[in-house]
């Protein structure tokens, strides 16, 4: 019997160390382009760093190529092509699961001398968009999910970043250089997004869960400040977002359930002759699975959302075809009708419910018209809605509807761009875009007079009605030595509901003046549209007449100038320094003396826009930022930043004050290591504190809300009080484990783990008859698991 079972021991053990003695690899295969032409580099060599005998590959007539059985793990590619600088990608991260399909933009030098020879590391050093020279940076997709606390969201990524920080826990909405959030641009494959978050409101930017799915965006580009002459009608920062294809050789697929939902992803070739390819990813909240499963939460306030992601890629003569886009629907009911008034956060005496929906695609035709220059086309459009309603309860918790609102925006979009390399040291692009406008929005409210529900507005803007939004721009980018970059370009900007042209110069420089070490320079004239809601909210007469009194008001405008110096340390450490200044006007104000300005918009929900505004606003931004980084090499690496700035505006009464969003400083420590395990597996840890000023707010007046029983701000002193100093930890332990053809990976985090008690607003609760502060999230554990294969 003993030896029975030592014979049965002696086996598995043996069965089980040849398993995962079997060296299990995966293929890497990617295209190489010029980054000006965006056209292929053939005779390319592509080789597996740290390998014997020497793995590589050369680039065909497509500029594609292909490296089979290479060893899971962290692996580095080294690509070169005669008379254009060196490429290094460090440690990328092979499973069995998935396939590494690489997107690669090399550049042409400008001095080919034998002694000089330029690597570099695309993904640490520079971001993707050439013409961005300062306050940029590209991140990858690992990191979306590498760093604690982000969730696999891409602005909560950012968060981590110098000059960024959240407005609040529960959304993602991010406050870059003290401006408002709803100066953010999001942008994805070239078209402008509305806002691309569940439960989102028209004219914000931000919401507790990203439509924008992380699996199926590469590499892209976060620029926070004097941005190129591409990206317009933004103040505040650019989000360059970038749809990975799908895999053109063969089908792979993703399962995945965790905080941001269930999730079911595919990809694969439509056509292998052709190299055509599909991507698709659906999600829907996971408390939408575990309702449909008969399982009770117990309480109200339950999140139910969906979200869809594609993108279709057909190669053609010359060019490709790609049809794209993402949408989402999202709702919520906070009924205090249902449940006790203690178990959640909600109004007293109100049952609320809200939901948003948005979708948005786009057609697009890249088309190469010669060896030098490159068009690219597309039609594409959005719609985005998001609705309120409020019932007012009595003692018995009967109902009675108060408040129903109601806004849609949709735009149709026309854009063109071209680009052109004239030689090694100069390139350019230009492009047009055209926006057409409509807009929704009804409210009805009930009337204690008449004991009805009667209108409030009545808006219905058709396609066009909504206005035209014109913008073209042109920008060069000049290496006058491969030490100096200059980046000069123009953008202009006509919308005619403002009637008025806004002519916009841009510049960057960039001197390296040794091996690892540069000063750049950018500067930057920015000009903002405001939401559709703020220019047709309007008022009535005592005649009855609705007038809508925003229409004329013009563009917010910003002057931005950065000052920044780069150090790269060591291959994998660099030291990262910026000083800006940024002078706001034009800005809308209340024609009566306020203290009111769309600088704050963002502070509360919604835009909080008022009628009869004026451009006599002012604000100014300035502020010191240092990151000292290290890139992912021996199994660690770790980010510091720190953010002081001050942030301040004036309202129609002159006086300066705090903006809301003037934290003061913010102090990030991110880090991370992973624990090979045998080549088929790795377990990770990653951590990550923030210190950061308080959240500004307007005080409670105390006596005004005892006597009417309801929240009264006192508006003598606004957003000269903070909130105790924001500190939050983070911490996230993974482990990723390959069989022979798929991956899987857990993930367990948990967000606050100090359960640090940081203040989100005051107000006056009418049970307790006492003012009471809502918190920010608090000690919150996570998982997730995923399967690719």
């Amino acid at each position: 019997m003993k030896k029975n079972v030592l014979l049965l021991v002696t086996s598995l053990f043996i069965f089980h160390s040849v398993l995962f003695a079997q060296p299990y690899s995966q293929t890497i295969r990617g295209r190489v382009i010029d980054k000006a032409t965006q056209q292929p580099l053939p005779g390319a060599n592509v080789v597996v760093l740290n390998t014997k005998p020497v793995k590589g590959a050369t680039t065909n007539s497509d500029g594609w190529f292909k490296l089979d059985s290479v060893l899971l793990g962290r692996v580095s590619l080294d690509i070169s092509f005669l008379g254009y600088q060196h490429i290094t990608f460090h440690n990328l991260f092979l499973i069995s699961g998935k396939e590494t399909v690489l997107n690669v933009e090399m550049e042409e030098m400008v001095q080919r001398v034998e002694e000089v020879v330029v690597q570099y590391d695309r993904q640490k050093s520079l971001p993707a968009n050439e013409m961005a020279v300062i306050s940029a940076r590209s991140f990858t997709i690992e990191e979306t999910e590498k760093y604690a606390g982000s969730r696999g969201d891409v602005a909560r990524m950012a968060s981590g970043y110098a000059g960024v920080s959240f407005a609040n826990d529960s959304r993602n909405d991010i406050v870059i250089r003290g401006n408002s959030p709803s100066g953010l641009l999001w942008r994805l494959d070239d078209i402008d997004l509305p806002n691309p978050n569940h439960f989102a409101e028209n004219g914000t930017t931000g919401g507790p869960v990203s439509m924008l799915n992380n699996n199926v965006l590469r590499n892209s580009d976060f620029i926070t400040s004097a941005f190129p002459a591409e990206y317009g009608n933004a103040l505040s920062g650019v989000f360059d977002l970038k749809l990975r294809n799908g895999n053109n050789e063969q089908y792979e697929h993703l399962f995945q359930i965790g905080f941001n939902g269930l999730e079911l992803g595919s990809e694969g070739p439509l056509s292998k002759k052709h190299r055509s390819s599909y991507l698709l990813n659906y999600r829907f909240s996971v408390m939408d699975f575990v309702s449909l499963l008969g399982i009770n939460f117990g309480t109200t306030g339950v999140p139910h959302y969906q979200d869809l992601s594609f993108k279709f890629n057909f190669p053609v003569k010359k060019g490709v075809v790609t049809f794209f886009g993402i949408g989402g629907i999202s709702s919520v009911a906070m009924l205090d009708s249902k449940i006790d008034d203690e178990a959640m956060y909600t109004n007293e005496g109100q049952d609320l419910y809200n939901g948003s929906t948005m979708g948005s695609a786009g057609l697009s035709w890249l088309r190469y018209l010669s060896s030098k220059t490159y068009a690219k086309v597309i039609l594409s459009g959005f719609y985005q809605n998001g609705g309120t309603k409020i019932d007012t309860l009595d003692a018995e918790k009967n109902k009675t509807r108060y408040y129903d609102h109601s806004i849609s925006e949709y735009r149709l979009t026309f854009s063109a761009f071209t680009g052109t390399k004239f030689n090694a040291g100069l390139s350019s692009k230009a492009g047009l875009i055209i926006d057409q406008m409509g807009y929704d929005m009804h409210t009805t409210q009930y009337d204690q007079d008449s004991l009805r529900m009667i209108r409030r507005i009545e808006e219905n803007k058709n396609l066009g009605d909504g206005g035209y939004l014109f913008r073209a721009f042109f920008e060069l980018n000049y290496k006058l030595t491969d030490k100096w970059l200059f980046t000069p370009g123009i953008h202009a900007l006509y919308y005619t509901l403002t009637g008025k042209p806004s002519i916009e110069p841009r510049m960057g420089i960039s001197w390296r003046y040794g091996e690892n070490r540069s000063i750049n320079l950018g500067y930057g004239t920015h000009a903002k549209t405001h939401s559709l809601g703020t220019y047709f909210l309007g008022t009535y007469l005592p005649d009855g007449r609705f007038v809508e009194t925003n229409t004329g008001i013009g563009y917010t405008k910003s002057q931005q100038i950065v000052l920044g110096h780069d150090w790269n340390i060591t291959q994998n450490m660099r030291l990262k320094t910026e000083l800006y200044y940024q002078y706001l006007y034009n800005v809308p104000v209340e024609q009566r003396p306020t203290y009111f300005s769309l600088l704050n918009t963002g502070a509360g929900w919604g835009v909080g826009a008022e009628d009869s505004l004026v451009n006599k606003g002012t604000g100014r931004n300035y502020g010191l930022e240092i990151t000292l980084e290290k890139f992912l090499s021996k199994g660690y690496y770790y980010l510091v930043t720190a953010s002081l700035f001050d942030s301040k505006y004036k309202g129609s009464d002159g006086i300066e004050r705090n903006t809301a969003f003037n934290g003061n400083y913010v102090f990030n420590a991110l880090a991370g290591k992973e624990f090979p395990i045998r080549k088929k597996s790795t377990l990770t840890l990653d951590l990550k504190v923030t210190w950061a000023g308080g959240i500004r707010y307007i005080p409670i007046d105390v006596d005004s809300s005892l006597s009417i029983q309801a929240t009264v701000l006192d508006i003598s002193d606004p957003y000269e009080n903070k909130y105790p100093d924001y500190f939050k930890a983070d911490i996230k332990f993974g482990y990723k484990l390959n069989g022979k053809r798929l991956t899987h990976e857990f993930l367990f985090f948990i967000e606050n783990i100090t359960n640090h008690k940081n203040a989100l607003m005051q107000y006056y609760k009418k049970s307790k008859d006492e003012i009471t502060t809502i918190n920010q999230l608090g000690f919150y554990p996570m998982m997730q698991y995923r399967i690719t294969f």
